[in-house]
């Protein structure tokens, strides 16, 4: 009999639905106070020791970036899933939730087989107008569709989410594979936890008690901007966490163009031996270098795909970066929209660079009496050379 139970879990849904923030609550792990998009599939672990039954109950947690622009379908997420919390934001309940019967639902259908499925309302601490919400579950969801209200934010709902959908898990198991997962696991695993069953379902909503679980549920009032003290606080932390993110990109960039050289100093070093080498020798060195380069070819290859996640993900967080400062310094508007769209037409190519550098480099000129200056041409050719990696 195996000791160890393996649970996949994935958390779908849209992008800024607060998936990455609902598994980092589960996990007790910090919140990030502002949006930052997953980049990639993300896994997560968490075991659950029984030790009477001598059993591991390994949690395998998937977070997908939901932003399809530079998150592109992986199957992976959906393959084998035991079960899948499906996250959608109740601020904004008719966006969010389109997508997860659609996509999501028929992706992990489609790629697993009796899949536990487990709707999550996230973002209950913001929740200001409930006839909206239940009308959106009315039209998008079935009788025996199962749904949680929970807040990432404050704790609320998230760990008995998880709980419920693994004790589910375990009940189901003790019957369809017993060798496995013997009788009383699921008991076993809420004595664990300190909780019962009828504890575990109390949050539980469906389309029958929609109105009284909603009923329970008091609608947070629209409140003022915190104070600016606070704000340059969480302001500068944010700063601070993007700043990480992108020295961690530089590094991992480092490390694969490192490594990349190395690979290129064994060549040149096989190559110079090879024509000191007596002919006798020739064949074997030849063989040799024919290896270092088949290797060559299989590192770069693996590491260019990175290499343009790398990329990808850089000029997303730099983008971010740009849209707080600006925030930060037009507090009366989010964003600075051009008056004319025709204008922004008509910019040329080479003056976005221009805008680009000097937004990039503050304090910096990319001309100079009418020329280009001599940081500005060497930003613009290593600016090229990321482009061309990355197209």
């Amino acid at each position: 009999m195996d000791t160890t139970v393996n649970i996949k879990i994935s958390v779908l849904g849209d992008g800024e639905v607060g998936k990455t923030s609902i598994i980092n609550a589960f996990l007790g792990e910090e919140i990030q106070d502002r949006y930052m998009p997953t980049i990639g599939t993300i896994t997560h672990r968490k075991d659950y020791r029984i030790k009477d039954l001598e059993k591991v109950i390994n949690i395998t947690l998937w977070d997908a970036g939901g932003q399809k622009s530079f998150n592109p379908f992986n199957p992976t997420l959906y393959t084998d899933v035991d079960g899948a919390l499906l996250v959608f934001d109740l601020t904004k309940p008719k966006e969010t939730l389109i997508n997860l019967k659609k996509e999501f639902l028929e992706n992990a259908n489609r790629y697993s087989e009796e899949v536990l499925i487990l709707y999550i309302g996230n973002k209950l601490d913001q929740l200001s107008n409930d006839k909206q919400v239940k009308a959106s579950l009315k039209d998008n969801m079935t009788k025996r569709d199962n749904l949680f209200l929970i807040s990432a934010k404050t704790g609320e709902g998230v760990k008995e989410c998880f709980e419920l959908l693994i004790y589910t898990f375990l009940r189901k198991a003790e019957i369809i594979d017993p060798d496995n997962v013997p009788t009383n696991t699921a008991e076993r695993f809420l004595n664990l936890i300190g909780m019962d069953e009828k504890k575990l379902k109390a949050r539980l909503v469906n389309l029958t008690n929609l109105e009284t679980a909603f009923q329970k549920i008091k609608p947070k009032t629209k409140v003022k901007k915190e104070i600016a003290v606070e704000k340059e606080d969480k302001d500068l932390k944010y700063f601070e966490f993007l700043k990480e993110q992108l020295q961690k990109n530089e590094i991992q960039k480092n490390d694969v163009f490192d490594q990349f050289l190395i690979n290129i100093s064994d060549l040149d070093k096989t190559i110079k031996h090879l024509k000191k080498s007596q002919s006798k020798s020739v064949k074997e060195l030849v063989d040799n270098l024919k290896e270092l380069l088949i290797t060559a070819k299989i590192d770069f290859e693996k590491n260019v795909d990175l290499i343009r996640k790398l990329n990808l993900e850089e000029f997303e967080l730099v983008k971010i970066i740009f849209k707080t400062k600006e925030e930060a310094s037009n507090p009366e508007r989010k964003e600075i929209k051009i008056k004319n769209k025709e204008d922004k037409k008509n910019i040329k190519p080479q003056e976005k660079l221009y805008t680009l550098y000097e937004k990039e480099n503050p304090g910096k000129k990319a001309l100079w009496r009418s020329k280009e200056t001599k940081d500005y041409k060497t930003w613009k050719e290593k600016y090229g050379q990321i482009m061309n990696i990355s197209k």
